[in-house]
């Protein structure tokens, strides 16, 4: 375990320890909080919500804690085409069809800016088209995906 939590790969602690398998290995193998915490920290990038908030898990922050709670009860959280979504498991399915811009459980990261951009960019098209048609509803919603994606 200690071997684990400074950094050691897995395999050479197995063949340290003489074990057969890397399951006889994670069997003795017990991952502290804190070593979860920075090695996430040392992967991710800076996950932002759909309001252009970053959402942070510095040693310094009180949510820190909260964060780290979430991310082992959701490490297996749904990978969107443009994102994440950090639905909690506990809180049942999703009631939206696909990843919405306006569900607090979404955050992404620099990673899918491209997409970001390409999306911002067929919504102004969609947004000129419709205020042009003088379709209200379609202005709207797209006058607000424009304003997440501004954000993002």
């Amino acid at each position: 375990t200690r071997m684990i939590n400074n950094g050691m790969p897995q395999h050479i602690v197995q063949k340290f320890l003489g074990h057969e398998s890397p399951e006889m290995t994670s069997r003795y193998a017990h991952i502290f909080d804190e070593t979860l915490k920075n090695e996430f920290t040392k992967f991710q990038e800076k996950l932002v919500t759909n309001n252009g908030d970053v959402l942070d898990l510095d040693e310094d922050n009180e949510v820190d804690d909260v964060e780290l709670q979430w991310f082992k009860k959701n490490i297996n959280a749904q990978v969107l085409p443009n994102g994440y979504c950090r639905l909690p498991v506990v809180a049942g399915g999703c009631p939206h069809a696909n990843a919405c811009l306006d569900c607090t459980h979404f955050c992404t990261s620099k990673q899918f800016l491209p997409q970001h951009e390409e999306q911002l960019e067929r919504t102004e098209g969609l947004l000129a088209i419709a205020k042009d048609k003088q379709w209200q509803r379609q202005v709207e919603t797209n006058s607000r995906v424009k304003e997440r994606l501004e954000q993002i």
